[in-house]
């Protein structure tokens, strides 16, 4: 996944012309990924890890890993127009259904081996997010078939009604894991979706107004602290906060997401600004010279002494589409 991740990011830095040799790098990355992770127990899918040396270190196939194969296959397609890249999206998307499928309930297990008993949001989430990408770089209507699939699973399972809000956790039939109102809520991940509802709406023409204003609802009522601007990694349906800590990818989500829906800033006044003040000032501190902080306690204090390569994917997303956002 964090391969994936860091080979979109490079791909998109070509794409924008950041720097020299950049293409170089993302296709060099590809290639290795290609060769190190994709079937290399002859099963089908992608391999979890590896070693350094290459060899596979995990075997087990995640259905959020795949979700950013996919991705790394929609930005690779843009990058270099190669129609391989596309093959092995068809192919992964047939491992897939092959690998994750869950009988005749809708959606995927999150893992094989894995608890056949647990469904999870955020991996579907990233498979929305993955064919999104697809459709826009390939124009073929097949990806955008499979994203309205998942637009009914947003609908009919990921969704709570009376608090507009994304659950995280569910059983084999998406039956929430907790009562009504005391379910887990990630900001974060509710932002997510605002930006690509919205990405939703942009290339299928179909309207997402309700549903992005019941999620931005909550999201801006209780999943942000206000004063000090910045988003609580977790709060719950009824909107008691269940942790207030700071991490890294709320903040840049959330920074992309209301930079489209209020780029004024006249719904949400100096919301914006305040959080990218504190991301600036907490997570993004000069003393590291372009490095990060991931996490962070509610006194802006990190709470981790080394730095996710898979957050680099978060800051790019904030740093090239809210400067789109906001333009348009």
């Amino acid at each position: 996944m964090v391969q994936a991740r860091q080979i979109v990011v490079y791909a998109r830095a070509s794409l924008s012309k950041w720097y020299k040799d950049d293409q170089q790098c993302a296709e060099r990355a590809f290639e290795t990924a290609c060769r190190r992770y994709r079937s290399p127990d002859e099963n089908p899918g992608w391999v979890f890890s590896v070693l350094p040396d290459g060899s596979p270190a995990d075997l087990t196939r995640d259905l959020y890993a795949h979700a950013f194969v996919l991705y790394m296959l929609a930005w690779m397609h843009k990058l270099t127009s190669d129609p391989s890249t596309l093959l092995i999206a068809d192919t992964t998307l047939s491992d897939i259904d092959r690998i994750f499928v869950s009988g005749d309930q809708a959606g995927y297990f999150s893992r094989v081996p894995g608890r056949t008993d647990l469904r999870e949001q955020n991996p579907h989430m990233h498979l929305f997010e993955a064919l999104l990408a697809l459709a826009e770089t390939s124009g073929a209507e097949r990806y955008l078939a499979r994203a309205h699939k998942l637009i009914d699973l947003f609908d009919n399972a990921l969704t709570d009604s009376a608090s507009g809000t994304v659950r995280e956790m569910f059983d084999a039939q998406w039956r929430p894991e907790q009562p009504p109102g005391e379910n887990s809520i990630e900001p974060g991940h509710q932002m997510e979706w605002i930006w690509l509802l919205r990405e939703w709406e942009r290339l299928t023409g179909s309207r997402a107004d309700e549903r992005v204003h019941r999620l931005s609802r909550h999201a801006t009522t209780f999943g942000i602290d206000k004063t000090k601007g910045f988003v609580r990694s977790v709060v719950r349906e009824d909107g008691m906060v269940i942790s207030n800590a700071s991490r890294i990818w709320p903040q840049t989500e959330a920074i992309r997401a209301l930079c489209r829906e209020d780029p004024k800033g006249l719904v949400w006044p100096n919301l914006v600004s305040a959080i990218t003040d504190n991301l600036f000032a907490v997570h993004l501190p000069g003393c590291l010279n372009g490095g990060w902080i991931d996490q962070a306690n509610e006194k802006g204090e990190s709470t981790i002494d080394y730095m996710p390569a898979s957050s680099l994917y978060h800051l790019l997303g904030a740093a090239i589409d809210s400067r789109v956002a906001c333009q348009n």
